[in-house]
């Protein structure tokens, strides 16, 4: 981590509880390296404890820590999705695919001042690369993706026409796509220096925005119409 990153995490960490020091010093570390990677030893270190008895007396076991801090995240990111889409649907919406998209990735990006700024897309991107059975395990197939399906759904409507197969197709690959890209970003900010400062700004989240649908239209016709 940069040192930009390195001070965020230490001024956050200097106001907060043990408790939250852990699941910050934790989530850092399992968003770089996998949670199979990671001690409990290295995660007490980092979160600035003397002793490992600190993590079992408030999680158990790491593993439980991971679990919570999957769906902790999970189910903050799709109370926002929740939210915009409500509101987007009570005015008729959505009318073009690009709200939608936008409601999809502005959710997954945390604010400046969260402790899981660098590292929630990552935590994510990560477990699903190197344990995806852990994660499904963790935030399951219920409340944690209504909105995320619905968003789906709502992509899925304005393809109409273009075969099944090819449909799915587009969105696992948006899908990747722009996760991968958000992972990339929290990289890169948590550095605080070269690529940090090509997504600096919202320009570069307009692009993710725009990108994203090419890569779900290019070649298909175009349905600007929601009915």
């Amino acid at each position: 981590m940069g040192r930009d990153g390195e001070r965020a995490v230490a001024s956050t960490n200097n106001r907060l509880k043990t408790r939250d020091r852990i699941k910050i010093a934790a989530q850092r570390l399992f968003a770089e390296r996998g949670i199979e990677a990671v001690t409990v030893r290295e995660i007490v270190v980092a979160a600035g404890q003397k002793n490992m008895a600190s993590l079992h007396y408030y999680f158990r076991t790491k593993e439980d820590l991971a679990r919570e801090l999957l769906l902790d995240a999970a189910t903050l990111i799709e109370a926002r999705r929740t939210e915009l889409l409500d509101r987007m649907e009570a005015l008729g919406g959505p009318h073009q695919p690009r709200e939608v998209l936008k409601i999809l990735i502005e959710c997954a990006v945390m604010p400046p001042d969260d402790p899981g700024a660098f590292s929630t897309v990552r935590l994510f991107t990560t477990t699903y690369q190197k344990t995806p059975e852990f994660l499904l395990d963790a935030v399951g197939e219920g409340k944690a993706n209504v909105a995320y399906d619905r968003c789906l759904d709502h992509l899925r409507h304005f393809m109409r026409g273009t075969d099944p197969g090819r449909m799915e197709r587009r969105l696992y690959l948006l899908q990747q796509y722009v996760f991968g890209a958000l992972s990339a970003r929290e990289f890169a900010l948590s550095q605080g220096k070269g690529e940090g400062r090509v997504w600096a700004g919202p320009g570069m989240l307009d692009e993710l925005v725009s990108t994203a649908e090419g890569i779900l239209f290019a070649g298909l016709p175009h349905q600007n119409a929601a009915d």
